[in-house]
């Protein structure tokens, strides 16, 4: 029997992360892992690190927010992208931002193809209608760089 592709769930609001889970769970097609606060969610990245933190981690997909108290540079994302750098045998991971903080420099930061990398952007009120199917996009047919390129160009034409 195949494993199912595990997705780390992470945001200070632990309503959004069940909310998260809810709904992915429904599709009985992923597991998931739940983190409330960044030191578990950190501590979950390391756990399922490959080779040390050289090779890919064994995690399919990030789903997170912003925190709101620390700064752009400091939040999961940014730090995940620096250990991500460390080794040239590692790809990026996957990674969904749903927020409800719509500043557009964080936006521009986390879908930047060189900082970031995020392969969605999503509203927090209305991301339901296409978690799963990005989900799949990201995991099933591995197009997270895909995503990218597409949200970070549609968000160029924007401003």
């Amino acid at each position: 029997m195949a494993r199912k592709p595990i997705i780390l769930l992470h945001d200070l609001d632990n309503r959004m992360v069940d909310r998260w889970a809810r709904l992915i769970g429904e599709t009985g097609r992923y597991a998931t892992i739940n983190t409330f606060n960044e030191f578990h969610a950190r501590k979950v990245i390391r756990q399922y690190d490959r080779g040390f933190g050289m090779l890919n981690n064994r995690l399919a997909c990030l789903i997170t927010g912003w925190n709101s108290h620390r700064r752009p540079a400091d939040q999961l994302l940014f730090h995940l992208r620096k250990e991500e750098r460390r080794s040239p045998l590692r790809r990026p991971m996957p990674v969904i931002v749903i927020t409800e903080d719509h500043r557009g420099d964080l936006k521009s930061q986390a879908l930047d193809p060189e900082r970031g990398r995020a392969a969605a952007y999503l509203d927090a009120d209305d991301f339901e209608n296409s978690l799963v199917e990005l989900l799949c996009r990201i995991v099933f047919e591995r197009r997270a760089g895909e995503l990218n390129s597409i949200a970070y160009a549609r968000l160029r034409r924007k401003s």
